[in-house]
Parts: structure tokens; C-alpha cells; sequence
């Protein structure tokens, strides 16, 4: 019997109406809705923002993410709060397994090196880089372009334990100004406050993890040496400039001004608070963790000061940036990253990144912002840092691994097992395999 088109519209309705029921299968979020005038909504969204653990940080977040839910009511943010602890090994699990976030927000030394994997979407049109230093945008560049929306730049220098000077009558051993001085100056301050009868020492080496290893490429760095060819595929530290940077290292350690065994390799703000060390190397960023430990009873309060790392001839500093920023994860689920984009850009507006810099461990990025700190405050220092900064190596291919490889020659050297030339060698050859392997 033949059916007229009269019965056949159940049908035809029905399969309609289950076919707009049905999930997204390709990963889109959703399907255009028409609101009560009959005009066509936004596309619902839902985006995870992976988010850094820092605390004083965390009410600015929650703040972003209502503000703009609100003014896009289509869009959902699942805000994650992530460790630092272990972050490289979570980000590789996401990576592998195809469940990164959509957006992160995290130190910068996280992700660089998957931009050479076309893993990160570049961010370039975002940025209204007429308010942003040269320096802090190329140290978040790959091949040119951006991949990391800078939203607070530290640059390390050395956190000074200022009473321990005073006490000693040797505060005219430090640099004024954030002045240059020379390594000898440096070894002249450090002898100063060093008191082995007292457990007091001058200075803090770390090489027992990978935390803190940005010190000796500054340190290498200011003898001369570079870490980096400029193409970053070849790891050039075996200089002769940088085994004399090493040997300084050991010179101080064999006199004597640092703190001794297992406790003067592995990083710990606590020796720190507690008023074991002068310096030490640090940032803003960690200023937060050595008040914390002051108010859990660590130590007596004490002033802390940043001043530049020093340099054989005195006549430069060196210093390594790095900080936080905003990257989007090329998901290759275009709505999820066209919203995205939208996200980091409001993420990153001079009003929002106006309330991260009300954060003791934020030095904000905005040159219309840092304008707004005072002379003498440790956020103004750390500006004048900027000047002097290396390349760390962040774009490198395989550049985490290069420091996995890294710690165990300078204990090796710390310890007379190698001389600084083989621990400088192994390394580089070690790194280079690494770069060559990541590079395929």
C-alpha cells in the first residue's frame, strides 16, 4: 500500500528530532540554539583551564573564569588547579594519551618544547606587544613566533638574607643599585657571613634535582660561556669559558662557603628562612615560600633583598627569565580553540592582569603596569633584571630531558669524580643525543 506524505511525516520528524538529540561525535560542543526572540545563540562550550597552585593567585582565577562565563553564558571554564610537582610528567600523560586541556596556565618552562611538535597554537595576534619587553616575549618564542601569553615575568637573581650582612658590617660587599660586580666581589661577600662553628654559610649550590639549575647556566653564563647554539639544536657548556665557570662552582666548595654534603645540593627554602645561608639563588617568585616559613615559625624575620648574579669582569649580570603565561593546546577541535583564543586574550587584558599583579609572586608583563612600582621594591629590581637576560633554552627540542642529564655531572664534578672539562662533556654529549632524538 502506498503511503502518502500526510503519514509519512511522524516518521520523518521523529528522525529529526533524534538526530539533534545525539552527541557531538567529532568533539564539538554542542549545536547552535535559537534563544525566546528566535535568533540564533552561540554554540554551547566547555573548555578545562589548567591553573597553577600558587595561592595568592587562586581568588584572581576564580574571578576571571566567573567574569567571563557571565559575558559568554554559551561558555563553560572547568578550571583544574595542577602541581608543580611532577607537571612535566602529567602534561607528557595528557600529551600521549590526547587529553590535554584546552587552555593552561602554568610556568613557562612547561611547554615550549612541544610547539616544535605543533602541539601549542601560537598567540601572536593576542598580544598588544607595544606593552610587553622585547625580552619577555622572545623568551617565549619558538622559530619567531609566539606561544605563550607572558602574564608574569621573574627573572632570578640572588635573595639575600640582608640582616645576616648587617650583622657582619658587610653590607658595602653587596652590589648597590643593582649594579654589576665581579665574581671575586661575590666570593669577598659570601667569606663575609660564612661561620662554620655557627652552621652559617655564604652561599646555596643546588644539584640535586633538576629545581634550581638555572643558576649555573647564569653563573657559566657570566665567564663567558654559552648553553645554546643559536639554532638550539647543539648544547655548547663545554666551553673552556664555561668549565671556568664550573671550577669557580668547585672553588667554592673546596673553601668552604657553602653549605656542606646532601643539605647544600638539594633546594629548600626553609635553610633559608632559618638564616643558614647569605644568598641563594631565587626570585620574587619564591618570596611567598620563604614568608610562609617565617609565619610557621622556620626562623627569626629577616630583610630580603635581590640583587644580580655576578660576572668574571663585573661589567654585565646574567639572569634567566621565566614566570607565568596562558597556552592554548592544539586540540584540532576548531570552536574549542576559537573560544579558547577569546579566553586567553580576556585572561590577559590590562584589567585582569592588573589583579594578578596585586600578587606578592607576580611581576606583572605590562610595561603600562610595571611603570606603577616603586623604586627599591623587589618587583622594581626585578625589572632592572630584564636587561640581562639568557636563553635558557626553552624552545630547545627535548629541553626537559637536557635537564635530567644535567644535575648528575655537576654532582659528579661537586665531588671530585670528574674533573669540570669530563662532567661538561658527558653532558653536552648526553644532551645532544637527546636534542637529536626529540628533533626526529
Amino acid at each position: 500500500m502506498k503511503k502518502t506524505w500526510k503519514a509519512m511525516l511522524p516518521i520523518v520528524l521523529t528522525i529529526g528530532i533524534a538526530a539533534g538529540c545525539g552527541g557531538a561525535g567529532d568533539g564539538q560542543a554542542g549545536v547552535a540554539q535559537t534563544d525566546k526572540s528566535g535568533k540564533t545563540a552561540a554554540e554551547n562550550v566547555e573548555l578545562t583551564w589548567w591553573v597553577d597552585a600558587r595561592e595568592d593567585v587562586q581568588q584572581t582565577y576564580q574571578e576571571i573564569k566567573a567574569e567571563f562565563e557571565n559575558k559568554n553564558p554559551n561558555v563553560k571554564i572547568n578550571m583544574v588547579k595542577t602541581s608543580d610537582d611532577k607537571i612535566n610528567e602529567r602534561i607528557s600523560i595528557a600529551v600521549n594519551t590526547n587529553q590535554m586541556p584546552d587552555v593552561q596556565q602554568g610556568s613557562v618552562f612547561w611547554p615550549l618544547t612541544y610547539a616544535q611538535k605543533d602541539l601549542l597554537a601560537p598567540v601572536d595576534d593576542l598580544i598588544d606587544k607595544a606593552d610587553f619587553d622585547d625580552s619577555a616575549l622572545k623568551s617565549v618564542q619558538v622559530n619567531g613566533k609566539t606561544y605563550i601569553y607572558p602574564n608574569s615575568t621573574a627573572a632570578i637573581g640572588l635573595l639575600v638574607n640582608k640582616d645576616m650582612f648587617k650583622e657582619k658590617g658587610a653590607v658595602d660587599l653587596l652590589p648597590k643599585n643593582m649594579g654589576p660586580w665581579t665574581t671575586e666581589q661575590f666570593k669577598k661577600a659570601a667569606k663575609a657571613v660564612t661561620d662554620p662553628a655557627k652552621q652559617t654559610y655564604g652561599f646555596m649550590l643546588f644539584a640535586g634535582n633538576t629545581a634550581g639549575d638555572q643558576m649555573h647556566h647564569a653563573l657559566l653564563w657570566g665567564f663567558g660561556a654559552k648553553s645554546w647554539s643559536d639554532d638550539g639544536k647543539k648544547s655548547l657548556l663545554n666551553s673552556p669559558e664555561g668549565v671556568e665557570g664550573l671550577q669557580f662552582e668547585i672553588s667554592l666548595i673546596d673553601e668552604g662557603l657553602v653549605l656542606p654534603g646532601a643539605a647544600g645540593l638539594t633546594p629548600d627554602m626553609n635553610l633559608f628562612a632559618q638564616g643558614k645561608v647569605g644568598m641563594m639563588v631565587g626570585s620574587i617568585g619564591n618570596v611567598p615560600a620563604v614568608t610562609k616559613a617565617f609565619d610557621g615559625g622556620a626562623g627569626k624575620k629577616f630583610e630580603i633583598d635581590l640583587i644580580p648574579y655576578p660576572s668574571k669582569d663585573g661589567k654585565k649580570s646574567n639572569t634567566v627569565l621565566f614566570g607565568y603565561g596562558t597556552w592554548i593546546w592544539n586540540t584540532k577541535n576548531a570552536k574549542k580553540m576559537e573560544w579558547s583564543k577569546k579566553f586567553v586574550q580576556f585572561v590577559n587584558s590590562k584589567n585582569n592582569m592588573a589583579k594578578m599583579a596585586k600578587a606578592e609572586s607576580v611581576v606583572t608583563t605590562r610595561k603600562s603596569l610595571a611603570s606603577d612600582y616603586p623604586d627599591g621594591s623587589l618587583q622594581k629590581k626585578t625589572t632592572q633584571l630584564f636587561q640581562y637576560a639568557g636563553n635558557i633554552g626553552l624552545g630547545v627540542p627535548g629541553y626537559s630531558e637536557t635537564r635530567n642529564a644535567f644535575y648528575p655531572e655537576l654532582q659528579a664534578a661537586y665531588t671530585k669524580k670528574k674533573t669540570a672539562q669530563q662532567a661538561l662533556d658527558d653532558y653536552v654529549k648526553k644532551a645532544n643525543e637527546i636534542i637529536a632524538n626529540a628533533s626526529k
